[in-house]
């Protein structure tokens, strides 16, 4: 085959790859917007009026995430079967974004961490490879550690806003997150977030040793520490 042919061939390639990674982009920025709408609406647990409403956030917030099945669906549908991996990278973060909101939401409403299989399932994934489109565990463990920067940031709030008792509810949860992840002995990436819940957990352990010492312990949480 002389150099114009095979040129000629390489160009139909080029263009169909072009046209597949459009798609995808496409698909993922749908997906994007849904995730800052979450995000955008978990900001308000922040302020004042938002801690005094938080079942009314974490229920605005489920109506966002029931439009995300579908769009991972959508998605899946532009990813050629078995080049997971492939284009990974190009809807990572965003995994990241849905993991982290939907576990803070679970919290939120819970006090409790959902593991990977249930966080899946939310988002319309399965959990192993050889099922296809699926959410790697690393996506779930990065997106988790995530919560602890919101959780510390929702301790300081919740003494401006007169809840002294949250503080310590949420050290008590970032101090078990700690422990679990230091069974892991996170490296690299992983590492870096670990790192992230690390100082969160000793800015809440801050607050919640500023409160001990101005007599604002309440009264449930002396037999608790």
């Amino acid at each position: 085959m002389d150099i114009v042919a095979a040129f000629s061939t390489y160009g139909s390639c080029v263009e169909r790859e072009a046209e597949l990674r459009e798609g995808v982009q496409g698909a993922v920025k749908d997906l994007e917007k849904t995730s800052y709408a979450i995000s955008t609406t978990l900001e308000k647990i922040h302020n004042t009026q938002g801690i005094q409403n938080i079942d009314a956030i974490c229920t605005e917030c489920h109506q966002e995430l029931t439009k995300v099945p579908a769009l991972y669906q959508a998605l899946q549908e532009k990813v050629p079967p078995g080049e997971f991996y492939r284009y990974h990278h190009n809807f990572r973060g965003t995994t990241h974004r849905l993991v982290a909101a939907t576990c803070l939401i679970t919290y939120l409403e819970e006090n409790r961490l959902p593991m990977h299989e249930e966080v899946a399932k939310s988002l319309g994934l399965c959990t192993h490879r050889d099922q296809g489109f699926h959410l790697d565990l690393e996506d779930y463990l990065q997106g988790t550690l995530s919560i602890s920067h919101e959780l510390s940031r929702l301790a300081i709030n919740s003494v401006t806003a007169g809840d002294y008792s949250r503080p310590f509810q949420i050290r008590q949860f970032l101090r078990d997150l700690h422990a679990a992840y230091s069974l892991l002995f996170p490296k690299n990436e992983l590492r870096k977030k670990f790192d992230e819940l690390k100082y969160s957990l000793k800015k809440t352990e801050e607050v919640v040793y500023n409160l001990s010492l101005r007599g604002l312990k309440p009264q449930e949480m002396e037999t608790s520490g």
